[in-house]
């Protein structure tokens, strides 16, 4: 049998075939045009599968995530694609053709499945937290991802987490982890302490994040404490998650990852000091499938279903 992971993107839609034994076989990318995604995106499948004279019958089902809040396989609301309570499910499987298998999450809830099951199949549950020009994730909790009444689950950089800076959030509240420990963060703090600690950053360029990292590296005084201090935001965001989650392990993605052990050796290090001891052994990993999670994650959900239909018949 074999599975269909397709990630929706702004721009792209990335499409993933793969067996049902977590093996990817082939993958691809069209461009996004919402006003007729679904007819696009199954058109494409087809093609492929009569290239490959492989026929609906082999396929189990399709795994789907988009860019935005998501109920029971309904887009709540996707701004990127112009999408309010589309039922993404009804909508591909009228494409297709066929009353199919098709299950639909916002696009960092499946990634985070992706990369959980990648690094770890045996884990349980987990938490996902990417740090790029915002602070995403996603919650996996006993096998299943965490939506929320409202599909607000797993939006981990909206955590109230700051009382020092009370800086203004793009949803509208303050406090929020993402503008701490987002790369947009990182920024806004190094413009708050330019003139009060010594730095060789250059301000009179467009500076990134990565430059904040690489001096911290160097052990410049102005980047060491802002790196610092988002780095125990997130700690502290995570050592809060743990006596409300108690997952197996953390996965931090996104670009600011790129930091690599640099990144974990100092989160790790507030974490410990925030954490209650029982959760001391939480595992903190980097993500390793990166723009692949999505096509992963969908994968990997849709092998747990296809498992629960083999042992009680029913999906």
């Amino acid at each position: 049998m074999y599975i269909f992971g397709i990630d929706i993107g702004g721009t792209s839609v990335k499409i993933g075939m793969f067996k049902d034994t977590f093996e990817l076989l082939d993958q691809w990318e069209i461009p996004t045009h919402p006003e007729n995604l679904f007819e696009e995106v199954v058109d494409n499948i087809k093609n492929y599968l009569n290239k490959k004279e492989i026929t609906f019958a082999e396929i189990f089902g399709y795994g789907i995530g988009i860019p935005g809040m998501v109920k029971s396989g309904i887009a709540i609301s996707c701004v990127n694609l112009g999408w309010k309570n589309v039922d993404v499910k009804k909508e591909f499987s009228k494409a297709l053709g066929y009353d199919a298998r098709v299950y639909v999450f916002n696009d960092a809830n499946i990634a985070a499945f992706g990369e959980a099951s990648y690094l770890n199949s045996k884990w349980d549950s987990v938490v996902f937290i990417t740090l790029g020009t915002g602070v995403g994730g996603g919650i996996i909790f006993h096998q299943e991802i965490i939506e929320g009444a409202d599909g607000l689950g797993g939006e981990i950089g909206h955590i109230c987490i700051d009382d020092k800076y009370r800086l203004t959030c793009g949803c509208g509240k303050t406090g929020c982890l993402e503008t701490i420990a987002s790369a947009t963060g990182m920024l806004r703090l190094a413009q708050h302490y330019r003139d009060k600690l010594p730095t060789k950053l250059d301000f009179n360029r467009k500076l990134v994040a990565k430059d904040i990292i690489d001096a911290a590296k160097e052990e410049d005084s102005l980047a060491s404490f802002v790196f610092d201090e988002a780095c125990q935001a997130l700690a502290k965001a995570m050592a809060n998650l743990s006596v409300i989650i108690n997952p197996d392990a953390f996965i931090i993605g996104g670009g600011v990852s790129n930091a690599g052990v640099f990144l974990l050796d100092r989160i790790r290090k507030h974490y410990l000091n925030l954490c209650l001891k029982q959760a001391e052994h939480t595992k903190i990993n980097l993500a390793v499938l990166k723009n692949n999670a999505g096509i992963y994650g969908a994968c990997a959900y849709l092998i747990n279903k296809k498992y629960e239909v083999e042992k009680n018949g029913k999906c």
